[in-house]
């Protein structure tokens, strides 16, 4: 098999060297094929990029600046296989105007654009093909570097001392641009902080006024700020506590105060605050009042305390209910159910009867009202000892009968 591969190789050189000519005709042919087979199946498309490209200037002199706030952005035609359109992107390309041995002036100069990171795609213009350069002398001084605050700390915060680590930095650019940096501000967002911090944030040169000037460079180009945040505002849930004014009509008295919601949140001051320990209702007035009273009172805070939410009201219930009391009275009893043809005699004639109840009720007793009976049902002439019963109205009750049994005697008159 070797001896077979070597024979073929020795016959094809010698072909090879007998007729050069139609091994190199043979080869472009091969060539050219490979070349046309390849532009149908993906031929190669002559359009523009999509994207605008950022030009950046490249070999400025040491002593001289761009004065441009910003170069112009170009557009680049370019040809390139229909399949490798959709893999470029803007960082395949980069565009740049060369300066080197330019001075001092504003000038028109070409730009120049490079391809990287994907194969066989060539730049075939570049729109506008050259752009207004405008070079100054380099300048460089000293700025004063200031710190400012955006965004607010939550709800009872408040941005405290805001210092830089260093008072200046220096700004070099363009004589132009430079001769307007008022100062460096370090820009702190205290949004959401309850406690100081240190970060590093970037410098950003600005005019009088705080708007930004672009083409300076800010050296360093941050700064490490300190930030402290101050709670200036504390909230605390506190109890409430309603104030009863007036006194209820007589005989009455106040039994129970409920108030709903017994705790309200409060915020202010933290020296105001500190010193709260209870929040103070309105009065709710009951004089007269013989029954409960319901209301509905508005929190009123010292100064510099507010309520959270505003608008917050409580709901205060004052139970007013008689006062308890009792009454003693002498009752000559009763005796009920004598037998036709008898009298009745009591001994002793009356009783002491001691009754509980409401003030306002057993003030308002009418005479009569209560009653002490004896009832001699189915007794015959003679002397019985007998107990005592005393009737009331609802409401009252008895509470001592003495004594407690009589004697009675009944007997023919």
């Amino acid at each position: 098999m070797r001896a077979l591969g070597r024979d073929l190789w020795r016959r094809t050189r010698a072909n090879v060297w007998r007729s050069p000519g139609l091994a190199l005709f043979s080869l472009v042919i091969g060539v050219l094929l490979w070349v046309i087979v390849t532009d149908v199946e993906n031929p190669t498309r002559v359009d523009t990029f999509s994207a605008q490209i950022p030009v950046e200037a490249v070999n400025v002199g040491a002593e001289l600046a761009v004065a441009n706030s910003s170069l112009p952005t170009v557009q680049v035609r370019i040809s390139a296989p229909e399949d490798a359109w959709d893999e470029l992107s803007v960082t395949n390309f980069r565009a740049f105007v060369n300066l080197n041995g330019l001075d001092a002036r504003e000038q028109v100069v070409p730009v120049s654009v490079e391809v990287s990171g994907v194969s066989r795609v060539r730049v075939v213009d570049t729109i506008p093909g050259r752009i207004p350069v405008n070079l100054e002398p380099l300048e460089t001084r000293e700025v004063p570097v200031t710190a400012r605050v955006v965004g607010v700390p939550p709800r009872g915060y408040e941005p405290g001392l805001v210092e830089p680590d260093r008072a200046t930095v220096e700004v070099a650019g363009p004589q132009s641009l430079v001769s307007r940096v008022s100062a460096a501000v370090a820009t702190v967002n205290v949004t959401g902080l309850t406690v100081g911090l240190e970060q590093n944030v970037s410098l950003v040169p600005t005019v009088e006024g705080g708007g930004e000037i672009r083409g300076v460079a800010v050296r360093p180009e941050t700064v490490r700020v300190s930030v402290q945040v101050i709670q200036s505002q504390l909230t605390r849930t506190l109890p409430v506590r309603p104030e009863i004014t007036g006194q209820p009509a007589a005989g009455y008295r106040v039994s129970g105060v409920k108030v709903t919601p017994t705790t309200v949140t409060v915020e202010g001051r933290i020296d105001v605050l500190q010193a709260l320990d209870i929040l103070a209702l309105p009065g709710v007035d009951v004089g007269g009042q013989t029954s409960d009273v319901k209301t509905t009172v508005r929190p009123n805070p010292p100064e510099g305390v507010s309520i959270v939410p505003a608008g917050t009201t409580v709901a205060v219930e004052v139970t007013i209910t008689p006062v308890a009391g009792s009454i003693s009275l002498t009752l000559a009893p009763e005796v009920t159910n004598v037998r036709q043809g008898l009298l009745a005699r009591v001994n002793p004639g009356s009783v002491s009867v001691i009754i509980d109840g409401p003030l306002p009720r057993l003030n308002a007793l009418p005479t009569g009202a209560v009653r002490a009976t004896v009832d001699v049902s189915n007794l015959g002439p003679g002397t019985t000892d007998l107990r005592v019963n005393v009737t009331v109205p609802d409401g009252v009750f008895v509470r001592q009968v003495q004594p407690v049994t009589v004697s009675v005697t009944l007997a023919p008159p």
